[in-house]
């Protein structure tokens, strides 16, 4: 019978550990000393540049070591390992400090980053036919990398709880300090240590036994597959609402559809063992909700223009394309390619002058310098001035130095209003105020500053337009314009008065208001507004 506890099984294990992954462990070593130095010396800062060369070469090191193995030798493989991490140290000694760092850089930094990591889970079985290595070998680090978290978890709360007790019994001063430090020991330092100790070695990770488990089997068929089915269920039933009222998708469908998505092919992977033939009609069923997805994006950039969120919403959606189509001809049987195409387009797509971080810039910027602002509508001077001050919020001031920005500045410094009224003051409260022939009264809340100009109630649906707020009351049927540009005038004429306005057949008393009036163009912005709607039905 084996020991439960064996300082030699510890001992071997940690030998072993130590020579497959030298580098590794000496660099999330260093990491961790660094955080625990400056810490403890929060005057002698250590250069962000440090700190990204040991988390990015830790993480590529790893996955080199788990690719190298099968080809070379112990001694060629840490000599070519070394050498990258030269190149990954030249890289990083060429990053500006974390404050100074554009965030094409810092999108870049985190896509190398993340893509190595998930180059750990594939990297060993690029050759054809080992899905069957990968699912197992997969399972494996998910289940160590869970564990390894865990233990941090337990045991940095374990600890924690000890130096209270410690505290509070022997009067001693709690110091923040050593509760930063065991953080450091427990996330930083014990948690990747158990993880690399614990990853199939050289032989195990390419055993082709595989066998769906009862838990793996349970998680997707009972618990998952349900909640994606509730999800299919409700964007098709939006999808016919969509065709028959013949309108523009809402924002949300791309997030549901993309969650749709991925849950979809994590069943799919849960299940690989089992080899459902059906899986391979996943794609064509998700299609037409892509479809729907696409739409929903592309409604996004005509209305408000390129982002570097939209531009990799609309790169994950093509993507999300290729893989429908990809699981119908393979029949769901070469799983290890989804999450390959998915790390080369992330990385691809992160790097480089060709990045969408770098081409949303680019677009951007030549947008704005071709505009001639003064001819424009008042819309279109909106829509530029947010792209303005996008590029200067994302890409720094550098990034508009050579545009000529005195219009918008002038614009906004000189020409816009804001004008705030508290609930209190302006609410119309209990005073009683006569309203004739008025037989139908609605409750109105608008708040304008999401993308789609919409209010949260199902039954009143508001919108701006050429200084016009429209209220539709959807089960009557019933549209209604105020005129925003009378009211400005009335607060602006007198910040006590209860504005309100009357049309032929209602009368809307508003209780909130705000926004902005750019003066030099007539606009108004409308940010938020609470009122009482009384009309004839």
């Amino acid at each position: 019978m084996k020991k439960f506890f064996s300082r030699r099984a510890i001992a071997q294990k940690s030998t072993l550990l130590a020579e497959r992954f030298p580098i590794s462990i000496s660099l999330i070593v260093f990491f961790a000393l660094s955080l625990f130095v400056e810490i403890s010396n929060p005057e002698n800062e250590i250069p962000s540049q440090v700190h990204n060369f040991f988390l990015l070469g830790s993480v590529i090191s790893v996955a080199a070591t788990l690719w190298l193995e099968d080809f070379v030798s112990e001694r060629k493989r840490n000599m070519i390992i070394a050498a990258i991490m030269l190149l990954c140290g030249v890289y990083c000694f060429f990053l500006p400090s974390n404050r100074e760092l554009e965030l094409s850089k810092t999108i870049e930094l985190l896509a190398i980053g993340n893509c190595a990591f998930l180059a750990m889970f594939f990297i060993s079985f690029l050759k054809k036919d080992k899905d069957k290595a990968f699912w197992k070998f997969t399972m494996q680090m998910l289940l160590q990398l869970g564990l390894a978290s865990g233990f941090g978890i337990i045991i940095f709360s374990g600890l924690s709880i000890a130096v209270l007790a410690v505290c509070e019994l022997f009067d001693i001063a709690k110091d923040a300090e050593i509760f930063s430090h065991l953080a450091i020991f427990c996330y930083f330092l014990f948690s990747p240590l158990y993880f690399l100790a614990n990853i199939p070695d050289k032989t195990a990770k390419h055993n082709e036994e595989i066998a769906l488990g009862k838990i793996l089997k349970i998680l997707a068929l009972y618990i998952l597959t349900p909640i994606a089915a509730i999800y299919a269920v409700i964007l098709y039933i939006y999808l016919f609402k969509v065709i028959v009222v013949w309108e523009l998708p809402n924002g949300l469908v791309s997030y549901l559809v993309s969650s749709l998505m991925c849950v979809g092919l994590f069943v799919i992977t849960l299940l690989y063992p089992a080899r459902f033939s059906l899986f391979r009609y996943f794609g064509l069923l998700m299609l037409p909700l892509l479809a729907l997805m696409s739409i929903g994006i592309i409604r996004r950039f005509d209305d408000y223009g390129i982002t570097i969120y939209r531009g990799y919403v609309l790169l994950l959606n093509i993507w999300f394309y290729g893989i429908c189509i990809y699981l119908f001809i393979t029949k769901a049987q070469r799983i290890k390619w989804i999450l390959i195409s998915f790390a080369v387009i992330a990385l691809l797509s992160s790097i480089g002058p060709w990045s969408i971080p770098n081409i949303t810039k680019y677009r951007l910027i030549a947008e704005v310098s071709k505009s001639n602002f003064d001819e424009m509508k008042p819309e279109d001077k909106k829509k530029i001035k947010d792209k303005e001050r996008y590029l200067r919020r994302t890409y720094g001031e550098a990034s508009v130095q050579d545009i000529d920005t005195s219009a918008f500045s002038v614009l906004e410094a000189k020409d816009t209003v804001k004008y705030f009224h508290t609930r209190n003051s302006n609410a119309w409260g209990n005073e009683v105020r006569y309203i004739e022939n008025f037989n139908t009264f609605v409750s109105v809340t608008c708040s304008l500053n999401s993308d789609d100009n919409k209010n949260k109630d199902k039954d009143i649906d508001c919108s701006s337009k050429n200084n016009q707020l429209i209220i539709k009351v959807v089960p009557d049927e019933r549209v209604f314009s105020i005129p925003l540009r009378e009211i400005v005038q009335d607060i602006r004429a007198d910040k006590n008065k209860k504005p309100s306005f009357q049309g032929d057949d209602y009368i809307f008393l508003i209780n909130w208001f705000s926004g902005n009036h750019y003066e030099t163009i007539d606009s108004i912005s409308l940010g938020r507004l609470e009122g009482n709607l009384f009309y004839r039905r």
